[in-house]
């Protein structure tokens, strides 16, 4: 007699109707899977969601406390500055929502320093010198709270995210990193050697001060004019100095047979805490007086933190150098090690290349080591826009 195998009983079972168990556990597994699958769909599309969500909404914030700061310091009015918080907050898109913000948002009030360094936000408390702006996305507040695309799943559809930030007018400290090599006497074509109409040719040229019709030091001296003509209707003015820099001309330098003195790579024009007249006077001088040499950009970067770091400042200011040049450094070590120094430092450098000439790539750097912001002005119009600009920034600064 024979014995039926093991594979003929299955095949007898399924005929006879039996189901295999195994089935059974294997909708399961999948149903377990699928919950997992949703879960992770949730994480990944909802909470990068939710932190882009978070991130537009601190820009939407930090913005507009920061123009809040600087209509309040320009009028010296709350109401003003009321009004301008809640424009820059209603030029802002947050998950397709035009962003609204009330009175009850926004305080003023000042700021103190801890024994850590850090800052505190006092609020209603006078002279104000800070504005706190919170800006929030819930049911109760200006606008409506954020709908998620699977957050229901796990019963949450809305996102209620709320962020707050202080804008602050602090004591400042800035110094004008100004380049005087001898390409600051050419014209502004961005071409080398091409001076403005009636500059001698070589190489007289080269003995001859900066043109003050038509050459890049001239264009340099109109921005400068707009900066401190902005600054100087501030309420609370920065102490502004000024260093200029070029390079050594020694006896055994190319240039020493045209100038016939000596030169210092740098120069300290206007020391801190001098009247701000004083800055157009001293680069008004510079057309009396032969400018050249080359590019050491680090030992103009180099002089701005020492005189930053002087014992005879103020310690708890706000240190901001304003380094322009339009050309390349040629000498000296390389400027974003002079920026690494001023970063240690806590010293903030905004850079300015001015011309297609100028080095942007290492200006960037400069830049981007130090937390500052890297300028691009491709003409003289630009460059005295981007100082106004950088005047009426400066004195406000984020402190949460």
């Amino acid at each position: 007699m024979k014995y039926a195998t093991k594979n003929t009983r299955n095949r007898t079972d399924n005929i006879l109707g039996k189901q295999d168990p195994r089935r059974g556990a294997m909708l399961v597994l999948i149903a377990v899977m699928m919950s997992l699958f949703l879960v992770s769909l949730v994480f990944t599309v909802d909470v990068a969601y939710m932190q882009l969500v978070r991130t537009e909404l601190r820009v939407t914030a930090d913005a507009s406390a920061k123009a809040g700061m600087e209509a309040l310091t320009r009028t010296e009015s709350t109401i003003a500055g009321i009004a301008a918080a809640k424009t820059l907050v209603q030029r802002n898109d947050v998950a397709g929502q035009q962003i609204q913000i009330t009175d009850n948002d926004i305080l003023f009030g000042r700021t103190e320093v801890n024994n850590d360094g850090s800052w505190s936000f006092l609020p209603n408390e006078q002279p104000y010198s800070a504005i706190q702006v919170t800006v929030s996305m819930t049911d109760g507040s200006a606008n409506s709270a954020v709908p998620l695309f699977f957050g229901r799943i796990l019963s949450q559809s809305n996102f209620t995210p709320r962020q707050t930030a202080v804008a602050a007018n602090l004591v400042q400290e800035i110094i004008l990193c100004l380049d005087r090599s001898h390409s600051m006497c050419f014209d502004e074509s961005g071409h080398s050697w091409d001076y403005p109409p009636g500059t001698p040719d070589y190489p007289t040229g080269y003995i001859t001060p900066p043109n003050p019709v038509g050459s890049r030091w001239a264009a340099l001296d109109g921005a400068i004019q707009r900066f401190v003509a902005t600054v100087g209707l501030l309420q609370i003015q920065p102490d502004v100095g000024v260093v200029t820099w070029g390079s050594d001309i020694v006896l055994s330098s190319y240039w020493y047979p045209y100038s016939g003195y000596y030169t210092p790579a740098t120069i300290v024009e206007v020391p801190l805490g001098q009247n701000l007249g004083s800055i157009n006077a001293a680069i008004a001088h510079k057309y009396d007086h032969i400018m050249m040499g080359g590019t050491n950009m680090s030992a103009g970067i180099d002089a701005s933190v020492s005189l930053l770091m002087d014992p005879s400042t103020n310690s708890l200011a706000q240190k901001t150098i304003i380094l322009m040049s339009d050309g390349q450094w040629n000498t000296g070590r390389d400027p974003v090690e002079a920026a690494q120094d001023a970063a240690d430092a806590n010293i903030v450098i905004h850079t300015i290349s001015f011309l297609a000439n100028a080095d942007q790539y290492t200006m960037q750097q400069v830049a981007a080591i130090t937390g500052g912001r890297a300028y691009v002005a491709p003409d003289a119009e630009t460059l005295e826009n981007v100082f106004e600009e950088l005047a009426k920034m400066l004195p406000v600064v984020l402190i949460d």
